[in-house]
């Protein structure tokens, strides 16, 4: 093994800590978001409205950390960095008011955290030469520690009460912070971007595609259905009667399937395009949406997770894949972090504020349905847009017994 083999191998060790960690600091705060808003007295269209704004504010500062991080180089000191102020943010959430104040709080929250997104271009550039799939098998530690966090996470807030949540945040972000500032630091020599072969490459002086805008779109019809789904989903099951550990146990339900799914992507990948992967998963969101529109057992609700894992785990890993083919490698930070800012920042704001009103205006079943159709133009979008790499023609192993009957063949023609 070489040294550059090891230092590899060294630096993927950390980023599966990395990624473990993270997983488990969000699984203390996401999943119960939502509830914490409700037990603060806020309504549904109140709690959209909070989740909108803050959604806003996580798309705007992922983009200008995103640009930054790709004319310095250097995105880990961000990341190191937003641990420390997502702690700091989330200690403030008792000190705030009932609305307006709550709301500014979690909006400052999730400002802090937007540098987290660039954790998939870090991992990118570390696996540099090595296929690209490595990453899927990286990024299922990410749910193995959301998993186990939510479940243990969820039976405390049942016992104790969410008021313990920003405060239990607060110690996972930092733990994950002390691990990054040892894990992530950049490496004194830095190296130059590798250029991977890309599907489109742009002509003139634009580097945008027109591929690349129209998956755009197609994540921001993902990310509007997902965070009205995903995000409301918590409330029905919770108004049916399901409390925090129920929630807790349907997050980690979701990143139960999430693993293996993520795990076996390599294979996947062999088969399918990386557009035909975000179809499939948008197609499982759809069966799932509209399941959760007619079902009105909370139980059965959380477990309907274990199915929304899979079709997670396919349009997430594609995602970060299609970018990394679209988008030069100069760029793979702003990429990585425009794909994730549309799909869990500005899609979001609109998911949410419309999920909100339709939940509160029409009912949960109507909200539900118009969720699973749009997400399912948003896998026939990808469909369309995406193109699909040509396929490499490698030559076919040669074998002994083929070498020795050509023998002859080749001692003819040279005569």
């Amino acid at each position: 093994m070489t040294e550059a083999t090891r230092e590899l191998e060294r630096s993927i060790r950390g980023l599966n800590w990395t990624y473990a960690l993270i997983g488990a600091a969000d699984a203390t705060l996401l999943p119960f978001i939502p509830l914490y808003l409700a037990e603060r007295h806020l309504a549904v269209l109140e709690i959209g409205v909070v989740l909108a704004v803050a959604a806003a504010g996580w798309f705007v500062a992922g983009l200008g950390w995103a640009y930054l991080a790709d004319r310095t180089g250097k995105p880990e000191g961000a990341v190191i960095a937003a641990s420390a102020a997502a702690a700091v943010a989330s200690l403030l959430m008792p000190l705030s008011g009932r609305a307006v104040g709550l709301g500014a709080v979690i909006a400052i929250l999730f400002i802090a955290r937007a540098p987290f997104s660039m954790l998939d271009p870090i991992t990118l550039q570390r696996l540099r030469e090595t296929r690209r799939t490595r990453y899927a098998r990286i990024r299922l530690r990410m749910s193995g520690g959301w998993a186990l966090a939510a479940v243990v996470a969820g039976a405390g807030y049942q016992a104790a009460g969410l008021k313990l949540m920003p405060f239990v945040y607060a110690v996972m972000v930092g733990v994950f912070g002390l691990w990054a500032w040892r894990a992530l630091r950049p490496p004194r020599a830095q190296r130059a971007p590798v250029e991977l072969t890309t599907i489109i490459a742009p002509r003139g002086l634009s580097t945008v595609s027109l591929a690349m805008l129209g998956f755009c779109a197609a994540c921001l019809l993902l990310g509007m259905s997902s965070a009205a789904a995903q995000n409301f989903v918590t409330l029905r099951i919770n108004f049916l009667g399901g409390g925090a550990l129920l929630i807790g146990a349907a997050a980690a339900f979701q990143a139960v399937t999430e693993i293996p799914t993520m795990g076996f992507t390599h294979v996947l990948t062999r088969r399918f395009s990386n557009g035909a992967l975000f179809a499939i998963g948008s197609a499982i969101f759809v069966a799932v949406f509209l399941a959760w529109a007619v079902v009105t057992n909370p139980y059965a609700l959380a477990l309907l997770k274990f199915v929304t894992g899979v079709g997670f785990a396919l349009t997430y890993v594609a995602a970060v894949l299609i970018a990394d083919e679209l988008w030069p490698a100069r760029l793979r930070a702003t990429g990585q972090v425009v794909i994730k800012s549309v799909m869990f920042g500005l899609a979001p704001i609109a998911g949410n504020f419309g999920g909100g009103y339709v939940y509160d205006t029409y009912g949960p079943g109507a909200m539900f349905v118009i969720a699973a159709a749009i997400v399912g133009a948003a896998g026939l979008a990808a469909l369309l847009v995406v193109p699909t790499p040509k396929a490499t023609h490698e030559p076919k192993p040669t074998t002994v017994k083929e070498v020795i009957r050509a023998e002859p063949v080749a001692a003819a023609l040279d005569d």
